[in-house]
């Protein structure tokens, strides 16, 4: 009996191993080649994705796709190859992982829903839908999709729009035209008190989710010459650089707390120098595998520290915000989001845009 109760132990001992090492998330690289096209698939258990260059004809292209580990290889089944002339697209489909239209124009590694017409007709329908129709307008605004929720400056205030209602928030007396103490917390747009001069002791909390608007008065006054380098969570960070201090507020109850300087980088702290925050203007970064960037009016796209770089659009105005893998942006009057998976997802627009938008939109 002892010894079947022995046996029993060590079979399941061995199953609880054989299942922790099966199941665990592995870094790994494979290649392979599916209808003339070289595969290299791998994943990076540190950042939680697979990553996938395709090679046709010494030209490659990439994908990356945020994904817990999956204990199953191989995940490319089949690829039709698109041309046009020296134009041409890959459109590869497998079983577990959502893929897109991958495409090379002009020689530019370019977004599948910004190609030429003439190639985008021969892709397959269902990656070409999109929705654009004119929901409804507030206040001279169009908006054309309610999925998120926008805080605009109107120069007294803002305008408050989501998926179930639009409203005016007055906050000052009179017109501000060079608001630049506005930023974002995890739940909150926090702005200074602007009808204040020269320093403040009041902030503005209002909340994303429904609009919520609170007032918090400090327990010291901080000049206007102050920037804020980001936020972790709920906390934000300010930058006095007039009085060469730190300060930690606690948006939620507001409480202000003084501060050794320190930056947030990619989820690690580490202390600096007051001196090089306010020499530098030096910003917060935070983990993302997408790294998007603007140059004469190219928006683009590269993955982590990939060096392929593809076009997701032309004439952008500005980079409004990244969050996450989100990147919102303004074309003259009109506002955007892009989803890697989805591509360019008309918002708003607003007459009042083409002559002034710095400062002035806010997207969660």
């Amino acid at each position: 009996m002892k010894k079947l109760k022995i046996f029993q132990l060590t079979i399941i001992t061995l199953f609880v191993i054989f299942i922790f090492f099966f199941f665990r998330a592995v870094d790994y690289t494979k290649e392979y080649t599916v209808n003339g096209v070289k595969i290299k698939e791998s994943y990076e258990k540190d950042h939680d994705y697979y990553y996938f260059t395709l090679t046709y004809e010494d030209t490659t292209l990439d994908y990356l796709y945020e994904s817990k580990y999956k204990h199953n290889r191989t995940f490319i089944k089949d690829i039709k190859i698109i041309e046009d002339g020296d134009n041409f697209c890959l459109v590869p489909t497998g079983d577990t992982i959502e893929f897109i239209p991958l495409c090379m124009e002009n020689n530019k590694v370019t977004y599948y829903k910004k190609v030429s017409e003439q190639l985008k007709s021969k892709l397959p329908e269902e990656y070409l839908k999109e929705e654009t129709e004119l929901k409804d307008s507030y206040k001279d605004i169009n908006i054309y999709n309610r999925d998120y929720t926008y805080l605009l400056w109107n120069y007294n205030g803002f305008y408050y729009i989501n998926e179930e209602e639009e409203k005016e928030m007055k906050l000052f007396d009179s017109e501000i035209y060079n608001a630049n103490l506005i930023t974002y917390t995890k739940d909150y747009l926090i702005i200074a008190d602007y009808d204040q001069e020269y320093t403040f002791n009041k902030f503005y909390r209002i909340s994303f989710k429904n609009g919520d608007l609170k007032e918090y008065d400090l327990d010291r006054d901080i000049y206007f010459d102050s920037y804020f380098p980001g936020y972790e969570k709920n906390k934000l960070y300010i930058v006095d650089n007039k009085e060469e201090e730190m300060y930690e507020l606690n948006v939620k109850n507001g409480e202000l707390e003084k501060i050794s300087a320190k930056m947030y980088d990619d989820g690690d702290w580490e202390k600096v120098g007051i001196k090089s925050l306010i020499n530098q203007n030096k910003k917060f970064t935070y983990k993302t595998n997408y790294n998007y960037s603007l140059e004469e009016g190219f928006l683009s796209l590269t993955y982590q520290d990939k060096e392929i770089n593809t076009l997701i659009d032309n004439d952008v105005t500005s980079i409004i915000r990244i969050k996450n893998d989100l990147i919102f942006y303004l074309k003259t009057d009109t506002l955007y989001v892009f989803d890697p998976l989805k591509g360019s997802t008309k918002l708003l627009d607003y007459f009042e845009w083409n002559f002034k938008s710095d400062n002035m939109i806010y997207v969660d």
